[in-house]
Order: C-alpha cells, then structure tokens, then sequence
C-alpha cells in the first residue's frame, strides 16, 4: 500500500476512541451479542494495526455479509421492524466497515456513520446528559478528522481537541439560530419504537399484583408545573388516568370501544360536548405535564381536567387521549376544575355496565354487600359502611401480600385481608355492585415530591394508585379511596411515609434510598432534576406550536416572507461574526516545531548584530555566521545540517524517530545559545 494512503498512528487512535464513544448508548438497548461483536471488531480493527491480525479475507468478508443479513431477519421476527433491530443493523455494518477500512475514504465513510449513531442516540432518549454525551462525541469526530489531515509534527492529542473544540464552538451560534428559526417540520422517515423500549407505566388493565410492581420502582412518570396558583393538597392530587368499568373476576379493564384510539380521523369516536355532562364552579387550575415515554396514548390529569393542546382529545369517561403513542417525552398543558359534577343523569346502558359482576364466584362477597346494604338507607351510607369495614378490620397495605386463589374477592375480604391500592378498589367496587350501586375504578397516580428550585412536582412510578369513582343520585360521579380507610398516611404523606418499613419498596433505586436519609444527596438529586425539568421545557419541547407562539409575540402576523427573511438575516449575522473570530488582519501562522526552532535561533543571533535577511537561505545565512564569527562554525554546521535533513528531505515516517530529531535539534539550539552568550555581554560593553 502506498504511504499517502496509510493511517497514520494519531488518527487511528481518534477513531477507536470515537467508534467506541458512539456505540457505547446503543450497547444499552442491543442484545448482548450484538455489542460483543462491536467491541470485538474494535480490537480487531486495533489488532490489525498492531501487525498481529490481517484484514478479512474475501471469504470472510462474504460470511459477515450472510451473517448480518440473517441477523437482520432474527431481529425482524423476535423484535419486529423498530428502532432496536434497525440500530442493531446499523450497529453491525458501522463496526464491519471499521474492520475492513485501508484508505483516508474508507475512514471518511466510518465517520459519516457515527456523526448518523450520534443521531440515533436522540431516538433512545433526549435527555441534557444525553445530548452532553453526543456532544462531546461530536468533537471527538471533529478531532479525528483533523488527526487524520495533520502532519506527524503537528498531530499531538492536545492541540487537535483543542481546535475541535474551537471549531465546534464556532458552529454553535448558528446551530442555535436554526433551531430557533428553522421550521419545525415532521421527519422524512421514521422507525418505530418498541414498547419494551421504556416503562409503561399504568396499562388499560388492572390485576391485583400489577400496581405493586410499580411501587418498587422509582423511575419518574411526569413532572407538573402549575401556572396560575397554588398546588392543591397532597391528598388531593389524584392524577386520573383511565377509567376501568369491565371486570371478569380477576382482572379491570377499560371498555373496548368499536374503533380503536389513536389517530386523528377516530375523534369522533372519543370527543364530546361537557354541555348537560358537566356543572363546574369556580376558576380552573392551569397546569403544564411533562410526561415520560410510556409507549401508550393516554395522559394524566387532575379531574376535572380540559386539554388545551390541540393533538389531545377527551373520552366520554372524561379520559385524555394524544392523537399517537407517546414514544418520547411530551409536553401538554391542562385546566382542571376541582369543584365538579359529571354525569348527574346516568343513562341506563352506563347503569348497566357499572353494575355488572360476574355471575358465579365470591358469593360471600355477594351475601356480605346485600346484607350490608340492607341495614343502611342511602347508598352514599352503604359507601361509608364499607369504607368504616376496612378501616376497623386489619386490613393491611403492603407491597407483598399473599397470593389469591381462585375466589379472589372472598380471598382477600375475609382471610388474607392485605393488599396494595388495587386489591382494596377492586375489592370496594365489587362490593357496590353486588349491591346494585354504579361504581367502576380508576387508575393513575396519587402524589407527587415538590422541586423547590424550579417550582414544579415530580411524579413517580411508585406513585401508581387505584382508587374508586360511585355513581349517587344527585351528585354524579364522586370519587372514593379505599386505601385511605386502611392507611391514611398513604393519601395525607405519600408513599413513602406507608411504605417506610416495607423493605419491597423501592427496591430498584438504591440512590433514591440514600438520597432520603440524607440531606446532601437529596439536594443534589433535585438540583439534577431541575437542571433536566429545564432543559425539556425550554429545549426538548420546543415545537412548532411553541416556534409560532414566539414569532407571533414578536413579529405580528406569521408570513413566509418574514420567516425566510429572519432565517437568512440571522445565519447571515452569526457567520460574519463566527468569520471575523476565524479571520483577523494580518493572520498569524502557526509554525511547525522545527521552524519555531530555526526562528528562534535568528533571533538570538540578530541580538549580535546577525540577523537573517529576508530570502535568505539556511546556508547562506549559515556561511554567512561563519564569516562573522568563526568561533560559531562548528555549532553552526551541526545545527544548520540536521535543519536541512528535516526540513528540505521527505519526512520521517517513524513517528518517534521524528520527535527524536526535533529534540536533538532543541539541544543543538541551546548549545548555540550558550555560546552567543558572552557574544551578547561583549557586545553591549562595546
């Protein structure tokens, strides 16, 4: 292979470094193979360097090509078409291609690719320590494409992530500009998320068991910011999700409707009129969510909640739906009305629905609800003898209750009596229907931990709750909590305050144990937290909503006009300022060590009146020197010989033998010094 083409040994080094920084996200999602692979190709590429392995052989290279292609298709059928099997593909020809690289274009296509791996770790997450991570690896690219046009002499680490560094600040007035200005479009392509790819949450589907799994888990769910006043109470913040009206003896599920949700020509189906549903009073509560990445359609709000987003819609069980998944974070503002009435009148198809049991099982359940029925005289009293059984009885609230047998009302009611939040909704519900009263459950979150340096609330995970919404003549829906009745520090404090000495809670988040116990860590882990809060409220949830909300309170009307002119204006005004930074008058070129000696050398020696003429030629300004000063002669032909040998000959390929030729040079240039020493004293007596 010729020379020209040859990696040289400083850019070899930035590019493992930067193929490694970009693949290490994606490894998280991969399966384990796949990244053992990568990192595998990694030491092979190092290997081949080192002279201990060869490239691939055209057969291998034919066995890789079928191995990746049926990879591919395994991926496809166990994951299906999504974002983990295509980065898994990706991920595959990037580390192949790095293999089999021989030349400077081969390299240019390597980083190509992982400027595209840096992209396809925004589609995983977009958090500021994500997009920290990608930015770093943007200049460690930067940096190796440098390397790799730098001669050896000029190829130290240091200046060149320097003048990566320079040269992606430089970029950064007018990234900024347009993703300010720029329209924000929908993307050309797009790959699907699977929905393994994050933390549901709270499904359409409730099983005594499934809300304490969640309790275990302090991953958050949303942050809320209130806009126009206090927050409500802690036992007030019941952030209601879905509403579950079909049960089949063990399990709640959301009433399936003809059509399926989720797109924007099924509204329809969902959206309704709160004129002759709904009586509000008073000034509403409005708030901004945002949620994490639940891979589901449904949001969460306080009841009464109206969404003034124009991609959500409500359900006539007054859920809140996206028009979509949401597989990414997502922002939405809503106005809730805590003083509310819904659904004063029941129709007889809803009175049927909420009162349906199954026909056979927990007939102890049946017989207790009857007769407890029958010895009070309203249903809102029927609601309070239940409430006041669970709370004289020792019910207790646990994240790790016995298991149910086949009759699970009657289980839990009469022999295990312990449970978390959804044993004791189900258990309640059931109960009111036995005896005829309209009831169904809901699920979502209760509480949330304040942010005191941002203003905001943070929604966990452990925060899943189900409670109970009763249907009472008069009085519409009204919504009860049954697990209050069994502790009320759970509704009053949170969480954590029932769960305290549960050693099941939490169990996933040792850092958000310690954080509790101690002040430094809990001030930190906020902090953290508001830095993130920030950056998706000012960043990440910057749309096109949002884009045109700031034009218009700026510029008036929105026409093309004004929005190309404001473009072209801004970018024209970064880039002449970013061009004045780069090009200044009289620019001064930064020398090659080697030069930097020889000019050094003139200078003292323009100290003893000897100064270098301009176009003058090493040896003739070294015979020069001689003639004026014979004593000079000797230093002067060593220095001025290995100048020549290193300056005017092709260079040394031997990275070390050419910093070793640099550092004889530097000693032969103090000697000189040493000598023009007394030159200097003499001259100034003289």
């Amino acid at each position: 292979m010729e020379v020209a083409y040859q990696i040289p040994r400083a850019s070899l080094q930035w590019i493992l470094l930067s193929v490694f920084l970009v693949i290490a996200p994606q490894s998280i999602y991969m399966p384990i193979w796949i990244t053992l692979i990568a990192f595998s190709c990694l030491l092979w590429r190092y290997l081949i360097f080192s002279g201990r392995l060869n490239y691939p052989s055209r057969l291998m290279r034919v066995v890789i090509v079928t191995f990746t292609l049926l990879v591919s298709i395994a991926q496809m059928r166990s994951l299906g078409v999504g974002l983990e099997s295509a980065s898994s593909l990706l991920t595959l020809g990037f580390v192949f291609k790095l293999v089999e690289m021989r030349e400077k274009r081969d390299i240019y296509v390597v980083m190509s690719l992982s400027f595209v791996m840096c992209m396809v770790a925004f589609l995983y997450s977009q958090s500021l320590l994500i997009s920290l991570y990608v930015a770093a690896c943007i200049v460690v690219i930067i940096a190796t494409l440098i390397a790799l046009n730098r001669s050896s002499l000029q190829a130290d680490a240091r200046s060149t992530g320097r003048m990566a560094l320079r040269m992606a600040l430089q970029a950064l007035p007018l990234t900024i500009v347009l993703f300010l200005v720029f329209p924000r479009i929908a993307p050309l392509w797009a790959v699907p998320v699977q929905a393994t790819g994050g933390t549901t949450g709270v499904t359409d589907e409730m099983t005594p068991g499934d809300l304490a799994s969640l309790g275990r888990s302090s991953e958050l769910a949303f942050r809320v910011q209130f806009e126009n006043g206090p927050p409500p109470l802690h036992q007030d913040l019941y952030w209601r999700g879905l509403v579950l009206e079909n049960f089949d003896g063990s399990t709640w599920m959301r009433r399936r409707y003809r059509s399926a949700y989720g797109t924007a020509a099924e509204r329809g189906n969902f959206q309704f009129n709160w004129e002759n549903r709904v009586l509000v009073q008073g000034e509403p509560l409005q708030y901004n969510v945002i949620l994490e990445p639940t891979q589901q359609p449904w949001v969460y709000g306080l009841h009464l909640a109206d969404p003034l987003n124009r991609n959500l819609f409500q359900s006539r069980n007054f859920e809140i739906y996206n028009n979509g998944l949401i597989s990414k974070r997502f922002s939405y503002d809503l106005r809730s009305y805590a003083n509310n009435q819904t659904d004063l009148v029941l129709l007889d198809s809803a009175r049927a629905r909420n009162t349906e049991i199954p026909q056979r099982g927990n007939e102890r359940s049946i017989e207790f609800a009857r007769e407890l029925r029958g010895s009070v005289n309203t249903d809102r009293d029927f609601v309070y003898a239940v409430l006041a059984h669970f709370r004289d009885n020792p019910f207790y609230y646990t994240l790790n209750p016995e298991l149910l047998r086949d009759n699970r009302i009657d289980d839990f009611l009469f022999n295990t009596r312990e449970g978390f939040c959804e044993h004791f909704a189900s258990t309640f519900a059931f109960l009111m229907r036995a005896a005829g009263v309209p009831t169904r459950v809901v699920v979502g979150y209760h509480g949330a931990e304040y942010n005191p340096y941002e203003d905001y609330m943070m929604v966990y995970q452990n925060n899943a709750h189900a409670w109970n919404e009763v249907w009472l003549e008069g009085e519409g829906w009204v919504r009860f909590d049954p697990t209050g009745a069994v502790s009320p520090e759970r509704i009053e404090l949170g969480v954590e305050a029932a769960l305290q000495d549960d050693l099941a809670f939490m169990e996933q988040s040792l850092f958000a144990a310690v954080s509790g116990r101690f002040s430094f860590f809990n001030t930190l882990r906020l902090r953290l937290d508001a830095l993130e809060y920030e950056w998706n409220r000012r960043v990440v949830s910057y749309d096109e909503e949002v884009q045109v909300e700031l034009f218009e309170r700026l510029f008036g009307e929105i026409t093309e006009q004004k929005v190309l002119l404001l473009l072209v204006g801004l970018a024209s005004l970064v880039m002449v300022a970013v061009g004045l930074s780069v090009v200044n008058i009289g620019p001064r070129r930064k020398l090659d060590p080697v030069t930097q000696l020889y000019q050094t050398l003139a200078s003292e020696l323009s100290r003893i009146g000897l100064a270098r003429k301009t176009g003058e030629g090493p040896l003739d300004y070294r015979d020069r020197v001689v003639a004026a000063r014979p004593e000079l002669a000797e230093l002067m032909h060593d220095f001025t010989a290995l100048y020549v040998a290193i300056n005017y000959k092709p260079p040394v390929q031997d990275e070390q033998l050419a910093r070793k030729q640099v550092k004889v040079l530097k000693q032969r240039l103090n000697n000189l010094r040493a000598a023009l020493s007394p030159l200097r004293g003499s001259r100034a007596q003289s």
